[in-house]
């Protein structure tokens, strides 16, 4: 599944990127692989906020459908 597909309140952890010039953008807003994310606010077909560790980041909708990510147990 995709990050753009995650509900809010869910826990996801970030696999891998679609594309290199894609994963350097992901990185450089602190969400690398191995990263569990919580799901906060979530527009349709708009930004995703997620909680990554203490940090809070908005994250496109485009980039959003090209991060690859597992579902985790809600642990929040």
């Amino acid at each position: 599944m995709t990050l753009a597909d995650a509900r809010v309140g869910g826990v996801v952890r970030v696999v891998s990127f679609d594309r290199p010039d894609q994963a350097a953008e992901a990185i450089r807003l602190g969400l690398v692989p191995g990263s569990e994310l919580a799901i906060l606010h979530k527009v349709t077909r708009g930004p995703l906020v997620v909680e990554a560790g203490v940090n809070q980041v908005a994250v496109g909708y485009h980039l959003a459908r090209r991060i690859t990510v597992i579902p985790l147990e809600n642990s929040h």
